[in-house]
């Protein structure tokens, strides 16, 4: 199997180490083309995007080879490039929303805010809660003087995230963190936990880690805790005493 050389270091004046990165790209684009252009001869011409289960693995393989030499050549191009423009269009939008309520009881306020974010990736909405309750402690016999809570959330329509070098498109809902303070105590309960839907996919997500997804008519999950009883076709499985009960529901 050939392999691709290693740049060598760059030397001379500015304008001889453009033209060395120019002319070592310019020589692995053309033993790409010739990498690609043997595999669709021996494919015996460009292959279709679904392929036999007995060539899927070579053709997985050869898709990653691929996969991994684009982003070390885009990688490489962007790093070496002398001149990059990036022209982005951006719409951003904040509401706000505000209740206030006093009275001998005491005083409760509240407030919404939404935050939209629109660019060519993704249209993103950030959602945001709070409200702080005060008590008059001589007109009203409660267990605290002093109440608040805050929370955010956000739902993300685009792309959600990358398979290789191909973007996915999909929904992504997730709450971030919610804050709660008592008199003073402060209790601060992160929760990044996201489900992201997309046209072949329902996946789950804590923090940065897959928990759990749907796809091709069957569930997949990491952990699961059964509260109640499992129905597997004509039996039901549950907890007793002794271990687990089987039992035939079937007709």
């Amino acid at each position: 199997m050939s392999t691709l050389t290693m740049p060598a270091c760059p030397t001379g004046t500015l304008q001889q180490q453009v033209m060395q990165q120019y002319s070592y790209l310019f020589q692995m684009v053309q033993q790409l083309n010739l990498a690609l252009e043997q595999l669709e001869q021996t494919g015996g011409g460009v292959r279709p995007a679904y392929v036999a289960a007995a060539g899927g693995a070579a053709s997985g393989t050869k898709q990653t080879e691929a996969d991994r030499q684009y982003q070390k050549l885009r990688t490489m191009i962007i790093k070496t490039a002398d001149q990059v423009r990036r022209t982005t269009e951006e719409l951003t939008a904040r509401l706000e929303e505000e209740y206030v309520a006093v009275s001998d009881f005491g005083s409760y306020v509240a407030s919404l805010s939404a935050y939209l974010e629109a660019n060519p990736e993704a249209v993103t909405q950030y959602y945001s809660f709070f409200s702080d309750l005060k008590t008059n402690v001589e007109a009203v016999d409660a267990a605290f003087q002093h109440y608040k809570v805050g929370t955010e959330g956000y739902i993300r329509t685009g792309i959600v995230y990358y398979d290789g070098t191909v973007p996915v498109y999909g929904v992504a809902v997730g709450q971030d963190l919610t804050c709660r303070e008592v008199d003073g105590e402060k209790i601060v309960e992160q929760n990044n936990f996201r489900a992201v839907f997309t046209a072949t996919r329902l996946s789950f997500w804590q923090d940065a880690t897959e928990v759990a997804y749907v796809s091709n008519n069957r569930l997949y999950i990491t952990n699961i805790t059964v509260l109640g009883g499992i129905a597997i076709g004509a039996w039901s499985v549950e907890a007793a005493e002794s271990g687990l009960t089987f039992r035939w529901i079937g007709g």
